[in-house]
């Protein structure tokens, strides 16, 4: 093994190329609702999993294409709009970022698609007078700066109305549709130049009624990208490695009707870790849980992304192994380690050692490992593993911890 700092983590990453895939918890995409809802979809099955109120102020007045909402994988949570405020809430719908005003909004306009660029760790916003503003993703957001897409309003009912940046790829889409007849069209331009639409692409019609976009998000590792016309769903899937991407094969979700509260924004909440085995300790160590876990979302760009590890012996010094591919039993045990290492061999190499901090219990310490993931296309889907152990000395002798192991996929969304 090979300790590995903080540093050079992301380049071990590159080693995965001939990592087997596995399964995890599936994606989900989540939408803001006209009333305030969040509300949580399975596009793949086609159902609403779950929706719970945020306290955001309902703007009945506003127009169809007003709203938004994006995903934040540094510090996870649903950033939201109605139109006019920003806010942030948990899976929970609780509230982590009180609603703020838009102070770059012009009196005319309202905001009309969201996006969290976390390679950037900025919050993107798309406003129906085709403007595209930049925050922080900080709380309470601060403004960055404005450009001009040029995707004015056109006629009486055209407008601008989700946003979704592939990070890895160099894209940004953004839904320009005709309210009155149902045209949808995504205006794409490079990531390095935002408001440089390079084209207007056409999107295909599903096998039901589908109506105008109300909401944009992308799922770049898998050149996924998904709609909502607020009551249903599409998954395009596109080309990359030209200036205008092509829209290829499609899927559509006619969603259970929930009454009138169609979605007003869409955002791709990431799939999350799967664990394997449990804490250990001999020797030295007090039999300390040992519960590892992901501090954040392993989406492709985050560089706050971390592992954590919590509940373990106070003073002992722990590293934490990265394996090439999932999870894996019967593991192995090398001595004089206290139970099996689950994490799949080879090893990529090792984060710390870290001592594990101070605590009023003698299992109350915790430490995180920095492991900071670039956006690297080649990367997205390659499911990794990780598990903790520690050593602990004393007057008695020496002892190890051992934790849980955890799969998880790096995702581009």
């Amino acid at each position: 093994m090979r300790s590995t700092t903080a540093s050079s983590a992301a380049a071990m990453l590159f080693a995965l190329a001939a990592a087997p895939l596995s399964a995890q918890t599936p994606d989900s995409l989540i939408g803001l609702t006209t009333f305030s809802n969040l509300r949580t979809v399975d596009h793949a099955a086609c159902a609403v999993l779950a929706q719970c109120p945020v306290p955001l102020p309902v703007i009945a007045a506003l127009p169809p294409w007003a709203g938004g909402n994006g995903w934040d994988p540094v510090r996870p949570g649903t950033w939201v709009t109605n139109g006019l405020q920003l806010a942030k809430f948990s899976d929970a719908c609780a509230p982590m970022c009180p609603p703020q005003p838009i102070p770059t909004l012009g009196p005319n306009a309202v905001v009309t698609g969201l996006e969290v660029v976390e390679s950037q760790n900025q919050i993107w916003l798309i406003d129906s007078q085709g403007l595209l503003h930049f925050y922080s993703n900080t709380c309470p957001a601060q403004p960055l700066g404005v450009c001009n897409t040029g995707l004015m309003p056109m006629g009486p009912q055209t407008f601008t109305s989700g946003l979704a940046v592939d990070e890895g790829n160099g894209y940004v889409f953004i839904s320009h549709c005709d309210f009155l007849n149902g045209a949808n069209f995504i205006a794409v331009s490079p990531l390095n130049n935002p408001c440089a639409v390079v084209c207007r692409v056409p999107v295909p019609p599903c096998q039901f009624p589908f109506g105008t976009i109300r909401g944009l998000t992308v799922n770049w590792g898998r050149r996924v990208l998904y709609a909502t016309d607020g009551f249903n769903t599409i998954a395009m899937r596109y080309t990359v490695g030209t200036p205008c991407p092509q829209l290829l094969g499609f899927q559509c979700c006619q969603l259970p009707v929930l009454g009138p509260d169609p979605m007003v924004g869409l955002a791709l909440r990431p799939g999350q870790a799967t664990s394997m085995g449990a804490g250990c300790a001999n020797g030295a160590c007090p039999p300390c849980p040992m519960v590892h876990s992901l501090g954040n979302d392993p989406n492709l760009g985050n560089a706050a992304f971390h592992l954590r590890l919590d509940q373990a012996a106070v003073g002992s010094l722990a590293w934490c192994l990265i394996g090439t591919g999932p999870c894996a039993a019967p593991g192995v045990m090398p001595p004089p380690l206290c139970g099996p290492v689950f994490a799949a061999a080879p090893l990529l190499g090792t984060l710390g050692p870290n001592v594990i901090g101070p605590s009023t219990g003698v299992c109350g310490g915790s430490t995180a490992y920095a492991f900071p993931l670039p956006p690297a296309p080649g990367l997205a889907g390659w499911v990794i593993s990780s598990q903790c152990v520690a050593l602990c000395t004393s007057a008695l002798g020496t002892g190890t911890s051992v934790s849980n192991c955890l799969s998880f996929m790096l995702q581009g969304n």
